[in-house]
C-alpha cells in the first residue's frame, strides 16, 4: 500500500500570499472599493484596526432587548431611506445570495417550471439560481466590440422579442460599467429583477448613469464592497415592490448564515452611513477621473475604451471602470497586466484584449499619477503593430439541450475536452474575474468552444468549473 504524503501543517499558504501582496506594497484598482481601508467612515477606524474585538454574536442594544437582529432591521430601514426604497436586506455572501433568494422567491413557488429572460453575459450566480430553481432560461446574446473582444450590452430589439416568459434577469450595469437603456428593456406583467452589482453608487451623482432602482423593477442586488466601502462578501438587497418583499424574507431566510458576521453587518452600516455623510465625494471623485481619462488618450499606442457611435444600445456608461487595451502596440491584456504588476500596480482584471481598472474615491491624485507613469513607461517605445495581434473570441452561440439544473444533477461521464465536441457539459465553465460562463451546464459542447478553452488556458487566464485540475478532460452528461 502506497504511505501517505505527510504535509507540513504549519504552512500557511494564504495567509502568505495575503501578506506578500500588503508587503509588496501594490497599489489596488480592483475591488474592495475601501481600496485596503483608504476611504471608510472615521467611526468605524477601531471595527477594521481590531477586528477581533468586533467578531460577536451578541450585542448591546437595551432598545430591542439586546436581540441583533432588532439592530439590523434598524440598520436596514435606515439603508432603505438612503435609497427610497420599500425594504432593503443587508447580505453577507455577497451579491450572489441575493441573486440566489430572488430566483428562489419568484420562479420556485408552484412547482411549475418557469422561464427567465436573461443576458447570455450574466454572471455564474444567476446560473447558480437556475439550477437552484429549475427554471428555464432564455438568452439573449450582447453586443460585442469586435476590436477588444468586450460584451456590451443587449440590443433592445433582441431583448424585445421574448417578452412570454415568467421573468427578466437585467444586468445593469455590466462588469465593464456599460448600461442599456433599461427603462425600455423593462417586460411588463413580470418580475424585472437586476444584477446591479457594480452599480451602488449610480444613486449618489447625477453625472453617472441612472440607477437601476429608479427604474420600474421589482428588486435589485447591489455589491456595496466593489466600488463602495463595506468589506468583501458585504452586499445590500432592495426591494422597490411592497407586494414583493415577503417571499424574498422567506427566501433570504432558507439561505443566509444562521451565523452571521457582525464584522461585516457593521461595515456595511458604516457603508451606508459614510454615503449618507459625504453626498459629494462622488462628484469630486469624477472630476478627477475625467480629468485623468483624457489624459492618458495622449499616450500613443495606449486604447482608451469610451462607447461611440459605434455601441449605439449602450445609453451611458460608468467612467469609473476604465478600459484600456495595448493590442495596437502589441500586448494582450495579459500581458499588459503582468507589466503593470512588475511596476507595483493591480488591475481589476486581464481579458485577451485589454485590461480593466476600478476607480474610486479612496483613489487619490498620487495613486492616478502612479498608474499614469506606469501606463506612459510601458508603452514608450513601443511601435505600431499592424492588425490584431491576439484573436479574440467571445460567447460562442451554443445549444441547450437540458435545462442547468437538468444537466447538473444528471449521471455524468469524463471525457477529454478535445473529444468532448456534440456532447452536452455537466460543467460550468467559467473564466475568472469576470465570472461569466463559457459554457453551461446543459449546453452543447463545440469546436469553437474547445479552441476557446485551449486558448485562454495558453494566455494563463483563471479556468474555474473543471473538476480536472489541469482541464484536459471535462464532465458530460452520460448517453
Amino acid at each position: 500500500m502506497k504511505s501517505k504524503k505527510v504535509l507540513d501543517q504549519t504552512k500557511t499558504p494564504f495567509l502568505d500570499a495575503v501578506e506578500r501582496y500588503v508587503e509588496k506594497g501594490l497599489v489596488p484598482f480592483h475591488t474592495p472599493g475601501h481600496i485596503q481601508g483608504r476611504d471608510i467612515l472615521e467611526r468605524a477606524s477601531n471595527l477594521y484596526s481590531q477586528p477581533l474585538l468586533y467578531d460577536l454574536a451578541e450585542v448591546d442594544y437595551p432598545e430591542g432587548a439586546h436581540d441583533y437582529e432588532i439592530a439590523r432591521k434598524e440598520a436596514e430601514i435606515l439603508l432603505a431611506d438612503l435609497y427610497g426604497m420599500e425594504r432593503s436586506f443587508f447580505l453577507i455572501n455577497g451579491t450572489t445570495e441575493g441573486i440566489h433568494a430572488l430566483f428562489m422567491a419568484f420562479f420556485s413557488q408552484d412547482g411549475t417550471q418557469k422561464k427567465i429572460l436573461l443576458p447570455r453575459n450574466s454572471h455564474r450566480a444567476a446560473v447558480g439560481g437556475l439550477i437552484l430553481t429549475g427554471a428555464k432560461p432564455v438568452w439573449v446574446y450582447p453586443e460585442i466590440d469586435s476590436e477588444l473582444g468586450l460584451a456590451t450590452v443587449c440590443r433592445t430589439e433582441d431583448w424585445l422579442e421574448h417578452t412570454d416568459v415568467d421573468g427578466a434577469f437585467h444586468l445593469y450595469p455590466n462588469y465593464y460599467g456599460l448600461c442599456q437603456n433599461l427603462d425600455e428593456q423593462i417586460i411588463s406583467g413580470v418580475y424585472n429583477l437586476v444584477d446591479e452589482a457594480h452599480g451602488p453608487h449610480l444613486r449618489f451623482s447625477e453625472r453617472l448613469p441612472k440607477s437601476a432602482i429608479d427604474s420600474e423593477i421589482t428588486a435589485s442586488v447591489q455589491s456595496a464592497h466593489k466600488i463602495l466601502t463595506a468589506l468583501t462578501q458585504s452586499s445590500w438587497l432592495h426591494v422597490k415592490s411592497k407586494d414583493a418583499i415577503l417571499a424574498i424574507e422567506r427566501a433570504l431566510w432558507l439561505i443566509e448564515s444562521t451565523s452571521p458576521n457582525f464584522i461585516l453587518w457593521s461595515s456595511l452600516d458604516a457603508a451606508r452611513a459614510l454615503e449618507a455623510k459625504n453626498p459629494d465625494r462622488w462628484d469630486q471623485a469624477l472630476d478627477r477621473v475625467l480629468t485623468f481619462r483624457e489624459k492618458l488618450k495622449n499616450i500613443p499606442g495606449l486604447t482608451l475604451f469610451e462607447p461611440g457611435v459605434n455601441h449605439p444600445e449602450v445609453h451611458s456608461f460608468d467612467p469609473f471602470k476604465l478600459v484600456v487595451s495595448g493590442r495596437k502596440a502589441g500586448l494582450n491584456g495579459f500581458a499588459l497586466r503582468d507589466e503593470l504588476r512588475l511596476r507595483g500596480i493591480v488591475p481589476e482584471l486581464a481579458e485577451p484584449g485589454f485590461v480593466l481598472f476600478l476607480l474610486t474615491p479612496a483613489h487619490t491624485q498620487k495613486d492616478l499619477g502612479f498608474l499614469f507613469d506606469a501606463l506612459q513607461h510601458i508603452f514608450k517605445g513601443r511601435k505600431p503593430v499592424e492588425g490584431n495581434t491576439e484573436q479574440v473570441f467571445f460567447y460562442p452561440r451554443l445549444n441547450a439541450h437540458l435545462t442547468p439544473k437538468e444537466a447538473y444533477f444528471a449521471e455524468s461521464r469524463k471525457v477529454s475536452l478535445r473529444d468532448s465536441a456534440g456532447l452536452v457539459s455537466v460543467e460550468m465553465i467559467t473564466p475568472y474575474p469576470p465570472g461569466i460562463p463559457l459554457l453551461m451546464p446543459g449546453e452543447e459542447i463545440t469546436k469553437e468552444v474547445i479552441e476557446l478553452i485551449q486558448y485562454y488556458k495558453e494566455l494563463g487566464m483563471q479556468l474555474r468549473g473543471f473538476e480536472d485540475e489541469k482541464a484536459e478532460f471535462i464532465r458530460v452528461v452520460a448517453k
